[in-house]
């Protein structure tokens, strides 16, 4: 018996360097789905997928909310999404020019804005910490990396926990709009990129996958 799944739990360079070949042989599920802020990664892989037919998954991570994000996306009523992620300094695991401002957060010790703006130039620069963010794109292909607002705080008075806050607003309808707010406060041991609650979660979707039922070449679970 061959290989049905392998899941990728490392850096999101696994995927770029070797998704393709495995979506040969097996479906793949990314751990680190900031891979696909790349677009020429995600264009290859999706080919590679309907080549082998084979499923690219992303879990929901510390998503709260993803079903509805992901309806109200396929429906075409959602207008904007944001996803706020606040961790203390030392969660961080910046490159590029995020390390300095990351670094002067550390030296202020005080609450800093590191980064609000469109996801996809964002995730390049923090991959190992923005994969909800990457996996709420997923969701909402409409948006995509280019549509979801990212927030990125540093904030040392949260020491041991993940505090992710997820904003969603639908098409106006009379001049009116529905909005929903909701924030998982994850606990984290200090200095941890993941939360402990994310683990179970990730887990939960990896049990969660049917063998037998049809799923699209890209999909969150």
């Amino acid at each position: 018996r061959g290989v049905d799944l392998v899941v990728e739990v490392a850096h999101p360079c696994v995927t770029q360097e070797h998704g393709e070949d495995i979506l040969g042989h097996a479906d793949l599920m990314l751990g680190s789905p900031t891979a696909l802020a790349d677009a020429d990664t995600e264009g290859r892989l999706r080919a590679a997928a309907a080549r082998g037919s084979h499923t690219l998954y992303v879990p929901r991570g510390a998503l709260w909310g993803c079903e509805d994000i992901a309806r109200m996306d396929s429906a075409g009523t959602l207008q904007a999404l944001k996803v706020t992620m606040t961790k203390a300094p030392g969660s961080f695991r910046p490159q590029g020019w995020l390390s300095p401002r990351v670094a002067a957060a550390v030296a202020s010790g005080t609450r800093t804005v590191l980064y609000e703006g469109p996801l996809r130039p964002l995730c390049p620069l923090v991959p190992n910490n923005v994969n909800t963010m990457a996996a709420a794109a997923v969701a909402a292909p409409r948006l995509g990396f280019d549509g979801v607002t990212a927030c990125l705080v540093a904030d040392p008075s949260v020491p041991d926990c993940h505090i992710i806050d997820v904003e969603v607003t639908a098409v106006p309808e009379r001049g009116r709009s529905l909005t929903v707010t909701s924030t998982r406060r994850n606990p984290a041991e200090p200095g941890h990129v993941t939360g402990s609650a994310t683990r179970h979660s990730f887990w939960s979707s990896v049990q969660g996958l049917s063998p037998v039922s049809p799923v699209p070449p890209l999909s969150v679970t």
